[in-house]
């Protein structure tokens, strides 16, 4: 059950994120093009398993997603050269 919602989530994070430009980039950025999605999706099971309603998820989604964007605009330039390491 726990792996249904995982994998769910994760195909669901995959269609969303995904772009055909990093689809055809397969051998440079295959592993990026599933990390966020992952991470996502076990962020999401882990509160299912918690019984977390499903617009309490999505808020706190929104929540993540505002501070990552804040603290993009503020260390872009480090996150950015962290990632191509």
């Amino acid at each position: 059950m726990i792996f249904g919602v995982f994998l769910f989530y994760f195909l669901l994070f995959i269609f969303i994120f995904s772009t055909p430009e990093k689809w055809k980039q397969k051998d440079k950025r295959l592993k990026q093009l599933f990390a966020v999605p992952a991470a996502i999706a076990l962020i999401m099971v882990l509160l299912t398993v918690l019984k977390v309603y499903f617009i309490y998820k999505l808020f706190i989604l929104l929540f993540f997603g505002f501070t990552f964007l804040l603290s993009y605009w503020q260390w872009g330039d480090q996150m950015r050269q962290w990632w191509r390491k």
